[in-house]
């Protein structure tokens, strides 16, 4: 099922960021572990992940977006040109949905077991919906579906191939340079 709307992929995109000055992974070596894993683990970020819960987030942003999100973002989020796409089907398969955004006083209707879905949003001062965000639950395992890597060059592709191997290449449909095809859009 195709979108007929401009403004929004028919993809969900995760993205990894370099989180080495943090003491962490770099965005490769995220890549890498999500390759192998076939899931995106979800994230538990105080404040931002409600319900006690973690979950893995993507966004619908077309990829020209992906690009301008990641410059205005340089230093702050640290995401890069890394990651995962999957067509929006799959990702709802996977258990992946909207994320509800609304002022915190309007979101008490909000089911417990759906409060992770919930993102604060108050006009005029707190507003991701330029994220246009999905999250899955706890994690979001693709092992049984297609998806894109996304990196930003062919040197990036060939050093991927060598660390994770066929069987993190497993359903993979291909990779999408992102440095080459953010010159042609």
């Amino acid at each position: 099922m195709k979108s007929a709307r401009y403004d929004i992929t028919n993809a969900l995109i995760h993205l990894t960021g370099d989180r080495k000055a943090e003491g962490g992974i770099s965005a490769e070596d995220a890549l890498c572990e999500i390759l192998k894993n076939k899931e995106i683990r979800g994230s538990s970020t105080p404040g931002y992940i409600r319900s006690g819960h973690t979950a893995a987030c993507l966004t619908e942003m077309p990829l020209k977006a992906i690009d301008i999100f990641i410059t205005e973002h340089k230093g702050k989020k640290k995401f890069s040109n890394h990651g995962i796409a999957m067509h929006k089907q799959t990702g709802w398969q996977c258990g992946a949905r909207p994320v509800i955004y609304l002022p915190e006083a309007e979101a008490q209707w909000i089911p417990a077991e759906q409060k992770w879905r919930h993102v604060t949003y108050d006009l005029g001062s707190i507003d991701w919906t330029h994220e246009r965000e999905w999250r899955a639950l706890d994690r979001l395992n693709f092992s049984d579906h297609p998806f894109y890597i996304i990196v930003p060059n062919s040197e990036t592709e060939h050093r991927i191939r060598a660390t994770v191997g066929n069987e993190g290449l497993k359903n993979a449909v291909g990779f999408l340079h992102l440095n080459y095809l953010l010159d042609i859009l």
